[in-house]
């Protein structure tokens, strides 16, 4: 199944990193097109809530694949036999950080509309990613 996403580069450590990434109350500071997220439980697989946007669209979503400090996936409904799935990852490289977000488009239909809709999906990716960065990096 193939992914569509991308990655960024920071100097912030990978834990200053997932001490964000993983506090669902700061995404709206960051990421441009999330307001608000609603969330029933912790940040460990298998809890759900809604992504609220700053387009007024309400999406359901389950968090799933949790490794603590690296790594993570969101899946939501997409419409019948369409599901989505964020990756994000978090890994070292030399004195680096390299944060990624990546979908895939999971389903029947996913073959067909992934070669359409991920790269759509994808394109503010490098945006949010960099605002996560900077957050990262500006952290003490």
């Amino acid at each position: 199944m193939a992914e569509y996403g991308t990655s960024v580069a920071s100097t912030a450590s990978p834990d200053k990193v997932w001490r964000i990434w993983s506090d669902m109350s700061t995404w709206g500071d960051w990421n441009p097109n999330v307001s608000t997220m609603d969330w029933q439980g912790g940040f460990v697989s298998g809890t759900t809530g809604v992504m609220n946007t700053r387009a007024g669209q309400h999406h359901k979503m389950r968090l799933l694949d949790v490794v603590s400090g690296r790594s993570f996936a969101l899946e939501t409904s997409v419409g019948p036999l369409t599901l989505f799935r964020f990756n994000c990852r978090i890994e070292p490289v030399g004195g680096e950080t390299k944060i990624g977000q990546y979908v895939e488009v999971k389903g029947p239909l996913g073959p067909i509309l992934g070669g359409m809709l991920g790269p759509q999906v994808s394109k503010e990716f490098g945006t949010l990613l960099s605002n996560l960065a900077k957050k990262a990096e500006a952290a003490g």
